[in-house]
């Protein structure tokens, strides 16, 4: 089973990114430096709803996504879609053996201890789409 967990959505003002969503009657739940990433993640419930926003606040020069903001400006990031705990890996091997790339050889570890790997947007329509699961230990 898989569902869209979260929108991450690359911000160059994060405080006045939090302060719309607060007019929209919306507040971070929870934020996480992810240093791999070199982001700080500051997650919004959606009530009523299964997915979250994540504004991606750039805390290294070396991130990926301040380099998505030299190239693209703020915006939408990414899709990110929660397989079922255990299901990452099935889910990369069909994904590559019908022809999609995926980001990373392995997935490595996100945010809220989440197992990450990417499917690159040259197979996606220009989408940069993010599977995740649970970390689960071995």
């Amino acid at each position: 089973m898989i569902h869209l967990n979260h929108i991450g959505i690359a911000v160059e003002d994060c405080t006045g990114m939090k302060k719309l969503f607060s007019l929209l009657g919306l507040a971070v739940g929870s934020v996480e430096t992810v240093p791999e990433q070199g982001v700080k993640t500051h997650f919004i419930e959606l009530p009523k709803e299964k997915t979250n926003l994540e504004l991606l606040e750039v805390i290294s020069d070396s991130s990926p996504v301040e380099q998505f903001l030299k190239k693209r400006g703020p915006g939408v990031h990414h899709l990110s879609f929660q397989t079922d705990p255990g299901g990452l890996d099935a889910l990369s091997e069909k994904l590559r053996s019908e022809g999609y790339p995926l980001i990373y050889d392995q997935p490595r570890l996100g945010a809220h201890n989440m197992r990450v790997n990417f499917i690159h947007p040259k197979a996606t329509g220009g989408v940069l789409i993010e599977i995740m699961e649970p970390h689960h230990e071995k």
